[in-house]
């Protein structure tokens, strides 16, 4: 008889993130109308119904939210407070889907931040362009929006719009990080793809590709791409950019990246991805290919995915901290509502998370030692 799948082998099993994610998508209304019935939820959130229920209880106990008569769906009650003011969380896709939790983890820390200072915070995603995008958040100024969280590549139209309207913004995350206009929040790109570096140096891999996508438009990529090739070369090893895509991801592109590498004459023996997403889906192409990680291959991801905990194997990456990300976001907003300021580039350290998708490859030890790597950029502004 086969064994019947566990929610949990799929999930988090975790109490403390079901309470965070599901506070927050109440707070900030992401259902419109009520929240979804307990079976749903626990698909979307991709959080087991134990720990979901017991999240719900608590919020019930908070006066959050009440049940219906049949308990199934569960009413928002209102709020003990009045809002001081909306502030956007703007995101291009929508943050429940797929196996990516970044952006989920970046508004749980924003809106966590907005909530203690009295501001209500609103999700604004699927835009069909960027005049789209422009549209939605001039419309929601006109209705007294006080500032935008911009949590997702962000066009120039966009940028400019924001400016022109002097509405008080912040950038979140990686991929616009070139432009100087509006202040952001990023990670060190550098410092952790030297730490990814190391680890597979100290592992002794000398054959180091790298995996990654839309290098066309997603600064914190290029940064990473630059950095990857740069260490490498310090250490007297070439690069391999086979595996290096311009254009943007879609859901073909880890499939053609496993068959190049299958291909390949001489593989590298450890693949660094740009990011754990990819890493997910190369792991799952190569396994359709009858490789398997980490004993044909290393992988490692970057940006702490909390969905790579729980893969098989589970995903080595770098820390991002981006719950933290989020309140550094909210932080800076909240002064450049009160005062607007010189744009600044805030960088936040990352941490090296060694799990099972990697392995040594012999006990003999390296030629070079790993290099020391720039020190992380451990002075984040404080508020």
């Amino acid at each position: 008889m086969t064994p019947k799948k566990t929610t949990a082998r799929l999930s988090f099993d975790s109490k403390d993130r079901a309470l965070a994610l599901l506070r927050c998508l109440i707070r900030s209304r992401y259902f419109p109308h009520a929240l979804p019935n307990s079976a749903e939820l626990s698909r979307l959130l991709r959080i087991p119904r134990s720990s979901l229920d017991y999240a719900l209880q608590c919020h019930i106990s908070d006066a959050l939210i009440e049940p219906n008569l049949q308990g199934s769906v569960h009413h928002y009650l209102p709020p003990a407070n009045h809002a001081m003011g909306k502030i956007l969380f703007v995101v291009n896709t929508d943050i429940l889907r797929g196996w990516y939790s970044l952006f989920q983890d970046w508004l749980i820390g924003v809106e966590e931040v907005l909530h203690a200072e009295g501001y209500d915070t609103a999700v604004l995603s699927g835009f069909t362009s960027p005049r789209h995008k422009v549209e939605q958040i001039l419309e929601a100024r006109e209705h007294g929006c006080m500032g935008v969280v911009l949590a997702s590549h962000t066009e120039p139209l966009v940028v400019e719009a924001v400016l022109k309207h002097q509405i008080p913004a912040i950038l979140l995350g990686n991929a616009t990080i070139h432009q100087q206009d509006i202040g952001c929040v990023c990670s060190d790109n550098e410092a952790g793809m030297h730490k990814l570096i190391d680890h597979l140096l100290q592992e002794h891999h000398r054959r180091i590709a790298l995996y990654i996508n839309g290098l066309n438009f997603h600064h914190g990529f290029q940064q990473r791409f630059s950095a990857y090739q740069h260490y490498l070369r310090q250490h007297g090893l070439e690069p391999c950019l086979d595996l290096v895509f311009y254009e943007a991801h879609h859901e073909m592109t880890a499939r053609r990246a496993a068959e190049l590498f299958y291909g390949m004459t001489h593989r590298p023996t450890a693949i660094i991805c740009g990011s754990d997403r990819e890493a997910f889906e190369l792991v799952a192409e190569l396994r359709h290919l009858k490789m398997e990680v980490p004993s044909q291959v290393s992988v490692v991801g970057f940006d702490n995915n909390h969905y790579g905990q729980i893969l098989d194997p589970p995903i080595t990456t770098i820390d991002i901290y981006s719950t933290q990300m989020g309140r550094v976001a909210a932080n800076y907003l909240l002064n450049e509502m009160q005062a607007p300021q010189m744009p600044v580039k805030i960088l936040l350290p990352t941490d090296l998370i060694p799990r099972a998708s990697t392995r040594p490859l012999s006990s003999k030890k390296t030629t070079r030692s790993p290099l020391t790597h720039p020190a992380d950029s451990n002075q984040i502004l404080t508020f």
